[in-house]
């Protein structure tokens, strides 16, 4: 009977290198996008965050 000789192929690196490249780019979307500094309004200095109802207050 003949011999038969066989021999692996080398796998292709190419499958890892795209995920690591998939990852990587979600990593950098994730951690970027709240990179940019929010606008915050100041408090003014008459605002107590209380709300004057004439309404209910006694009368003078």
């Amino acid at each position: 009977m003949a011999e038969l000789n066989v021999v692996r192929k080398k796998k292709s690196p190419l499958p890892w290198i795209l995920l690591a490249l998939v990852i990587l780019g979600i990593l950098a979307y994730l951690l970027l996008r709240n990179a940019e500094p929010e606008t915050a309004v100041a408090p003014t200095t008459t605002d107590t965050g209380y709300t004057y109802d004439s309404a209910n207050s006694p009368a003078p």
